[in-house]
């Protein structure tokens, strides 16, 4: 083989004297690039795939092992129930409806500043929001409401969100249309779809929805959904809700929490939460208006709760001026964590990065990601019908160190009635 080499090499140098350089270069490139062609990576044995398969990190890398060839494709499909990813949350941007035929949606990762593409029909339309477990949580047009896994396209489906009116003074007669009811319903009267695993292949849908915000849950193959009792208090709404050992927590606008064991929505039977006593907390005005957002987020071993600030926007000192691209924006964040032992809020100003929205909520501690900060989306959903280019434009990343907000996705398709951006962590 070595003899070989060097005629070949001699030939091409002999040949140097008669033609360009720039032909000895295509010419000894050839030789090279057929010398690693010669290597077939398709035959390395099977257990040695896996081994490689089993220490990547991240989707994309696991993916791309996946479709290098067919005895690759094989190992990967052998350990992907075995494989973990590192939790990183991606964000599926807001649906475009303009000249876009294949519902094509965009996906953008935060930890590298790449921008991905998928057919996804299914949410056309839809309101969304994600979860932890790979699932979007989704409410169509039809008011089908199902969990579906954007990266395989599995589904779950769940009961109806016109059955979460059964039993409840709501009347689609009083809306001027169908479209209207429909309207109605995605924007106004479903608060949050939180998507909670009560064991390890089932998975619960949570919805807070209604004027005094009432909660109910159903599981995939119920019929209908199952009222969940909750303090109705004048005055006091939920904001947000998380499973954690074995416990599902209900976070209130005065920083208050109730508690069920999680066995409880397993069942089909009506329940009544434990209030879990809390030291006074101090509100704040911008929750007393519904201007701030209150989000419960599970940390590791902590329940943090984190606060967010927002205000109207206006030109001038005239509080009627207002700025109709805008309205409304996020100017700052606090974040508590739960004293189990004291039983009271405690701020902090160490955590790890923090991912919230009207979506979900969730903690991330991982390599590619700095700690203390938060990524937000918009939450707002009652002030954005007077955007004139739509909700969706209060997204960005808060920095407490600076008290700074800066953007992280600078596209100019994030805008949307319903289908806002919204975070989920992809799992296969």
């Amino acid at each position: 083989m070595f003899v070989k080499l060097s005629c070949m090499f001699i030939i091409t140098i002999v040949i140097v004297i008669a033609i360009d350089m720039t032909v000895i270069i295509f010419q000894i490139g050839q030789l090279v690039s057929c010398k690693i062609m010669a290597a077939d990576w398709s035959t390395l044995p099977l257990d040695l795939l896996i081994d490689i398969a089993m220490k990547l990190e991240t989707l994309e890398d696991f993916i791309y092992f996946s479709v290098v060839c067919r005895s690759w494709n094989r190992a990967s499909s052998l350990i992907k129930d075995q494989w973990k990813p590192i939790r990183m949350p991606w964000l599926l941007l807001a649906e475009n409806t303009n000249n876009n035929p294949d519902c094509v949606r965009k996906i953008f990762n935060p930890s590298n500043n790449k921008c991905y593409k998928l057919n996804l029909p299914e949410t056309l339309g839809a309101r969304c929001w994600g979860s932890d477990y790979g699932w979007l949580a989704m409410v169509d047009r039809k008011l089908n409401v199902r969990l579906l896994n954007p990266i395989t396209k599995a589904e779950i489906h769940f009961p109806s969100a016109e059955a979460i009116l059964d039993g409840r003074p709501y009347d689609k007669n009083h809306h001027e249309s169908e479209e209207n009811y429909i309207n109605w319903i995605l924007r106004a009267f479903l608060k949050r779809l939180i998507v909670l695993k009560v064991s390890e292949n089932e998975f619960v849908i949570v919805v807070i929805y209604g004027h005094f915000d009432h909660l109910a849950f159903a599981k995939h193959g119920d019929k209908s959904w199952t009222s969940v009792f909750v303090n109705q208090d004048f005055g006091s709404w939920m904001f947000d809700v998380v499973a954690m050992d074995g416990y599902v927590f209900a976070l209130y606008n005065d920083a208050s929490l109730v508690y069920w064991n999680i066995e409880d929505f397993q069942g089909h039977e009506f329940v009544k939460p434990m209030d879990y006593s809390l030291s006074k907390f101090e509100m704040f005005e911008e929750f007393k208006s519904g201007m701030g957002t209150l989000y419960l987020v599970q940390s590791g071993c902590d329940l943090l709760m984190v606060l967010r600030f927002k205000g109207e926007v206006t030109n001038s000192d005239d509080e009627t001026d207002y700025n109709y691209d805008i309205v409304y924006e996020t100017f700052s964040f606090s974040v508590y964590r739960l004293d189990l032992k004291n039983r009271r809020w405690e701020e902090i100003e160490d955590y790890a990065t923090l991912f919230v929205g009207g979506n979900t909520t969730m903690s991330v501690s991982a390599k590619f990601l700095e700690p203390n900060l938060i990524y937000f989306t918009d939450d707002e959903y009652v002030l954005s019908e007077f955007v004139r280019g739509l909700g969706g434009h209060d997204m960005g990343v808060y920095d407490p160190k600076c008290d700074e907000i800066r953007q992280f996705y600078e596209g100019d398709d994030i805008r949307a009635v319903y289908c806002r951006s919204t975070w989920f962590i992809p799992q296969l």
